[in-house]
């Protein structure tokens, strides 16, 4: 028996529409990579030569969304602010901003855009891998910025699920790739930054800023950690 050729034409669209929606299940997320771990509670107060003061320093502000509410505006659902002060007298605030999922259109904040959008005038920026405890290096950057009335070295990275991306492209590109393993990942900004008087003492704030990093994930209980780093130390 032949069939017709609109009835061929028809059954060969279908199929090629079956395919094509058996392809778009097949790559879609699936899996969240969320974790429930509370950063307030876990990231210690005191750890090394460093504590936490009870009133700290102003620092560019990071928003919570309210739960399920996540926004391009709000994308946090955990965000923790502290001034740490070590035995010499010498200071670094910490920021850490949580999501718990990354979507191309709600991703996290790169700092450097939020300086400048506040005024802020860049220079100085390199890339770098901040050493961590056992001479590991997590791909991060540092910058200086400078307005008329502060002055900051600032340093950080931006985990999202197993990456560590260093731009805008390359964080689409990491939430794409993990979109292809059928997994919808998380994301955290470690941002550290210092008040500086001038350019001059940026350097050895970037110092301090370093050995700051690498003895908070150390001093981080294994849970919380698991928030700031891909893979625990």
């Amino acid at each position: 028996m032949k069939l017709a050729k609109p009835l061929v034409l028809s059954i060969v669209i279908s199929l090629l529409m079956a395919g094509s929606n058996l392809t778009a299940w097949a790559v879609k997320p699936r899996q969240t990579m969320e974790q429930t771990t509370s950063l307030e509670d876990q990231v210690p107060l005191a750890f090394g030569q460093w504590k936490a003061l009870q009133t700290g320093y102003q620092q560019m502000a990071l928003s919570v969304a309210a739960d399920g509410q996540r926004s391009e505006e709000q994308p946090y659902d955990q965000v923790v602010m502290r001034t740490y002060r070590n035995d010499q007298g010498e200071y670094v605030m910490l920021a850490l901003a949580y999501a718990k999922q990354q979507q191309q259109e709600l991703k996290i904040h790169r700092p450097e855009i939020c300086y400048q959008a506040q005024g802020y005038q860049a220079s100085e920026k390199q890339e770098l891998d901040l050493p961590q405890v056992g001479g590991r290096g997590i791909p991060g950057q540092r910058f200086f910025m400078s307005s008329s009335n502060r002055k900051e070295a600032v340093s950080y990275w931006i985990r999202i699920g197993s990456d560590y991306p260093r731009s805008g492209v390359g964080a689409r590109l990491s939430i794409l790739k993990h979109g292809l393993h059928g997994q919808i990942p998380d994301a955290i900004l470690v941002r550290v930054s210092s008040i500086v008087a001038t350019s001059d003492e940026a350097g050895a704030a970037y110092q301090r800023q370093e050995r700051f990093l690498a003895d908070l994930v150390h001093a981080t209980p294994a849970s919380a950690a698991r928030l700031i780093v891909a893979a625990v130390p």
